[in-house]
């Protein structure tokens, strides 16, 4: 390659490249940091001096200053290893102070940077670590060959081969920098351009493997140069040659390597791996969209247009600002804003207005160099997945990840994130708290949160979010009632914070006003009020809210309930005095709904109760399901539901709704009003939490008696004998987990809710192979995962509950759990199915609390003496799923093996407890 040499010579003939290289790479620090970081800058002199800054950094106390001192002993470590580069150089030319003044000052601002993202700071340090044990042994050849390095000190070409070096380490530490600033790119160095055309960016996981061979072939060249039998000067200059004709074919490869589209491909796959580290749920997004649709048009302009809030959505974001920590420390709490109102105003409404006037108005908002990005989340108790303050930060770090996917120091921060990491691996809490930081450190960001008094931990939400705001200049707006507890660090000496915006009935009664009244002619049109009607009865209730959207929204629920006839819902408007407040309007559904069928009454309750009290969230199929397993029925016996969405909505007059992957109810005070006393004696009330537990057990049995199959949920494995044979060599952690659980051996069930997945998909099968070809063995059984795994703990709840306040107990659940008890072949299907979820079931918990309610109840009616069958059946059950975990890991890898028990492990005849199946006749084992 004659332009390659070519300009290989010429480098090497400059003598003053070499000079120029270390000014140039001082020019670009001085070129890229903050002016902030600059009037800060600390030149150290020596590493004594840098070692003892880092020091007084790490030694600053935080809640993770044991990881910084441990990154700082890194760090320290790399400079150690670094520091006789410049004695090497001092022998061979003039040092200038500001070389090795800006080099330890820049290692030292990048630890100062990144000390706040201790997560962060610890892959940073990796690296340093990394690049420590490339370099070569500075001191020992230094010591070695000094007399030889004093001997060529007019040798500007050894000068230009050591500055590729400390201009590498330049150019890494400014692209670690700008992970952590808000500021312009700056320029790349000379010596990264020995091609004629321009470098593509690369992330800088890429970039950082380029990097360690460039320092590996600076080690090789080195060693070679300072070799004491080394005098050969045509092998000297042809490994010179070498040296830097790498460096420029290391830049051509990178040039002419993959295309743009791999590129791409690979960093989408970076993208992905950190959204799946994060382990993001997108219930949230549900609820936003489903709101935008209900959403009335041309609702909350006043909102929009208020003092406050275009005060500040309108402030400017400022990059000098944004790179000040300390007066981003002291003026955060300016940036938060809290919109209070109370139950069932219309916060959530409004609060995606504010997300589509955010996101649709941020190019035009003229107060940022780039758009600002906004995030939001809904925190909703009716949902599962949307209640722990952990769901909201994974969602808004989840969006701001795939907003900036392609910005460059968001992707340098990414790949540095997955770097060496596992796949398995799951961020914690405090790790997603660092990124979101970050983002919001790098990006102008508005911040919605929606619901916050709904979330099961508001005192460690709002004790977090100040750890964000303190660290960017992000701005959030909260929406809550105003019950809510704001901590005492939101308020600012000689200021008006916390900022909060009190809402008031009259606020939005004009549009309540016109969604009612629009409504309200809509249906009258349609002839919901018969043929003739007085059109002004609708603004006499149009006026009747009272300021609450929740009120105008059940009032259109009531009236559109087929249940009603035209005239009794032209009554409803003439005597408007009894639609007054939302707790009449939930009266009057509550005495339609009485008025159902018995079938519809009971799938309706059976509706409340699930969403009231499952312990995991159930899929669409799965809720389907559950609302068709009648008690005492299989699905095929009952009436199934038909055209689902619409008709749960429609037996539950739109108490319920379901959205496009979920059910919900349709506002957090269904369920506050269901639980209320005055609801106790109602066939809908949630106030005794033992009956509705009961309620749920008995429909989890029924349908594990009557609904799954009763023989293998997949092809019979054979037994593999291992190497030993012993049950105490067999016995796994599986089975110690779960009889330490205090449900009823279910425990991660119960506390999987921030890392499940929503649907609770099953684990994949221990056959990986059979896992890519065959579909999911409960594929056509969407309720059998929860009803198999919690019925346990559902029944332990209304055993615990029952003992401690009922007089009377309630057993629905007793003739089901009977029935379950005396089929073998249901009950070994369960089992299997337990363990093929990796979570072997134990009952050992239900037998004492079902003794201590066999003493309560008269042992000569028939309940009784079933209920003591009940117990000596779940007694005896119980060490048979002992034996099985004893065998934890031989059942683990082949679950199927329980139904070939007796046979596989030499049980004798006369013990046998599972049933056999018989592969060939298809059929159990006589």
């Amino acid at each position: 390659m004659p332009s390659q040499t070519q300009t290989v010579e010429i480098t090497m003939a400059d003598h003053g490249h070499g000079h120029a290289l270390f000014d140039e790479a001082i020019e670009n620090v001085q070129n890229t940091i903050s002016a902030k970081d600059r009037s800060t800058f600390r030149h150290h002199a020596d590493v004594s001096s840098l070692i003892e800054g880092l020091r007084s950094l790490a030694d600053v106390p935080s809640k993770d200053q044991r990881r910084v001192v441990a990154c700082s002993r890194k760090f320290t470590l790399f400079a150690r290893s670094f520091s006789p580069y410049f004695d090497v150089l001092k022998d061979l030319d003039q040092v200038r102070p500001d070389w090795l003044g800006w080099f330890w000052g820049m290692l030292q601002l990048v630890f100062k940077a990144a000390s706040k993202y201790a997560i962060f700071l610890e892959k940073v340090a990796q690296l340093l670590e990394s690049i420590a044990h490339v370099l070569p042994v500075y001191r020992q050849i230094y010591q070695s060959c000094k007399a030889q390095y004093q001997s060529n000190n007019h040798d500007g070409r050894l000068v230009v081969l050591m500055s590729y070096v400390y201009a590498d380490l330049m150019q890494f530490c400014l692209d670690v920098y700008r992970m952590f600033s808000r500021c312009s790119q700056g320029g790349k160095l000379r010596h990264l351009r020995l091609s004629s055309t321009p470098i593509i960016w690369r992330p800088l996981d890429s970039r950082f493997a380029q990097l360690e061979q460039r320092l590996w072939r600076h080690k090789k060249w080195f060693e070679s140069e300072t070799a004491s039998q080394n005098h050969d000067h045509d092998q000297v200059s042809q490994n010179r040659r070498e040296y830097v004709g790498f460096l420029a074919a290391q830049a051509e490869k990178i040039e002419l390597g993959e295309g743009e589209e791999h590129r791409m491909a690979r960093r989408l796959r970076r993208i992905d791996k950190v959204k799946n580290w994060l382990s993001n749920c997108c219930a949230y997004q549900d609820v936003y969209e489903h709101r935008i649709r209900e959403r009335h048009p041309n609702t909350s302009s006043w909102f929009l247009n208020s003092t406050k809030y275009s005060k500040w959505k309108n402030a400017p974001f400022n990059e000098t600002l944004a790179n000040d920590t300390d007066e981003l420390e002291q003026t955060w709490h300016d940036r938060v804003l809290f919109v209070q109102a109370k139950p069932g105003f219309g916060k959530t409404f409004i609060s995606t207005s504010v997300i589509d006037d955010l996101s649709a108005k941020a190019e035009d908002l003229n107060i940022s160099d780039d758009p600002p990005s906004t995030a939001y989340f809904h925190f909703n108790a009716a949902h599962i997945y949307c209640t722990h303050s952990n769901d909201a930060f994974r969602a808004l770090a989840y969006q701001l990840v795939h907003a900036h996917r392609h910005d460059r120091p968001t992707l340098d921060a990414l790949s540095l994130l997955i770097r060496k990491a596992s796949n398995k691996e799951k961020a914690s809490s405090d790790d997603v708290v660092a990124v979101l930081s970050l983002l919001l450190r790098q990006h102008s960001t508005f911040l919605v949160i929606d619901g916050v008094d709904e979330c099961n931990d508001v005192e460690t939400f709002l004790t977090l979010l100040p750890e964000v705001c303190r660290k960017s200049d992000t701005r959030a707006i909260l929406f809550s009632r105003p019950s809510i507890e704001i901590p005492l660090e939101y308020q600012k000496w000689a200021s008006d914070s916390p900022h909060i915006v009190s809402l008031s009935e009259e606020d939005n009664v004009a549009d309540i006003e016109a969604c009612v009244t629009e409504s309200l002619n809509r249906m009258a049109d349609q002839g919901f009020f018969g043929i003739s009607m007085d059109r002004t009865l609708i603004q006499n209730v149009a006026r009747k809210s009272d300021g609450t959207f929740l009120w105008a929204s059940l009032l259109l629920k009531l009236l559109q309930s087929p249940v009603l006839s035209p005239n009794e819902r032209r009554v409803a408007l003439e005597q408007a005095q009894y639609l007054e407040g939302v707790e009449a309007l939930y009266h009057n559904i509550f005495s339609i709904l009485d008025q159902q069928p018995q079938n519809e009454k009971q799938t309706s309750a059976d509706a409340f109760c699930w969403l009231s009290s499952s312990i995991n969230r159930l899929c669409i199929p799965a809720f389907q399901t559950a609302l068709a397993t009648g008690p005492g029925k299989s699905i095929k016996e009952s009436q199934d539901i038909c055209e689902f969405t619409d008709s749960i909505t429609r037996l539950t007059c739109g108490l319920i709704e379901v959205t496009d992957c979920s059910i919900i109810f349709s506002h957090s005070s269904v369920k506050e009003f269901l639980q209320s006393p005055k609801f106790v004696d109602s066939d809908f009330g949630l106030y005794d939490s033992s009956k509705v537990h009961a309620r749920l057990a008995t429909r989890c049995l029924t349908f594990l008696a009557h609904n799954i199959p009763k023989r293998p949920l997949q092809r019979l494995q054979p037994y593999i004998r291992p190497a030993t044979t012993s049950p105490n060599a067999q016995s796994s952690g599986l089975s110690m987990r779960t009889s330490r659980s205090g449900d009823s051996g279910y425990k991660s069930m119960s506390s999987s809710s921030d890392t499940e997945t929503p649907h609770m998909h099953p684990h994949a099968p221990p056959n990986a192979a059979a896992a890519t070809t065959a579909p999911p063995f409960d594929a056509q059984l969407p309720f059998l995962r929860y009803a198999a795994l919690c019925w346990p703990i559902h029944l332990s709840k209304a055993l615990a509950c029952t003992s401690a306040s009922a007089s009377t107990p309630h057993t629905p659940w007793l003739v089901p759990l009977s029935h379950f008890l005396t089929d073998r072949p249901a009950l070994t299907a369960w089992v299997e199915a337990s363990w093929r979820y990796s979570l072997p079931p134990n009952v050992s918990r239900l037998v004492p609390l079902l003794s201590e309610l066999k003493a309560a109840v008269p042992p000569a009616t028939v309940e009784g003496r079933e209920l003591r069958w009940v117990v000596n059946g779940l007694r005896e059950l119980g060490e048979r799923l002992r034996e099985l975990r004893e065998w934890g890991v031989t059942v683990g890898g082949n679950p199927s093996l329980v139904w070939q028990w007796d046979q596989r492990l030499g049980m004798g005849e006369g013990e046998r407890y599972w049933p056999v199946w018989d592969e060939r006749a298809g059929a159990i084992r006589a």
